[in-house]
């Protein structure tokens, strides 16, 4: 039975995410000859996320034991995961500003010091590691946004604009 309960939820995403796979069907009639059409992208991220579900149903099915035997031995030796509300809550409070920060920074700016704000707040300190990931990872949206999905970002304002607009030059993006 606590398999069962397991299982269901991703169940529930998988037939979610089929009906919704179906549903986007609707947008092909959209598309531009030699170009995606506008269900490539959302038909892409649902067969991800049918494909994470199939596996952790087959992974909760077949494990010799269930999450719940194996949380229920941790709590009987003493080596129960602490838990942060605050850093939870911190982590919500940036989440809901990024929203209205990156119409005043800029999508690249705005979204790297969330990444290292994100690190940050989740207990990571190696500074290094931080600034890389959150540079790397920013630019990477930028580039996967702009280049391959052809989304316009928003550039910030200001001076902000005047970094957004630079980078893309250097990036090749117009």
């Amino acid at each position: 039975m606590t398999r069962l309960r397991e299982i269901v939820p991703y169940l529930a995403l998988l037939a979610g995410a089929a009906f919704l796979y179906e549903r986007t069907g609707a947008f092909a009639a959209f598309s531009r000859p030699g170009q995606l059409g506008p269900d490539a992208w959302p038909k892409a991220i649902l067969a991800l996320l049918a494909f994470v579900c199939v596996f952790e149903i087959a992974r909760r099915a077949w494990s010799w034991r269930s999450a719940t035997v194996e949380a229920k031995s941790e709590a009987a030796t003493g080596e129960q995961a602490q838990r942060y509300p605050w850093l939870l809550a911190a982590g919500v409070a940036i989440t809901v500003l990024y929203v209205p920060a990156i119409s005043v920074l800029g999508f690249f700016l705005c979204t790297a010091i969330y990444l290292a704000a994100f690190m940050w707040i989740g207990r990571y300190r190696s500074i290094g590691v931080i600034a890389a990931c959150s540079l790397i990872g920013s630019l990477a949206f930028v580039f996967v946004f702009m280049r391959i999905v052809y989304v316009s970002l928003p550039l910030g304002m200001g001076p902000f604009r005047t970094l957004s607009t630079g980078l893309l030059a250097v990036l090749g993006i117009h």
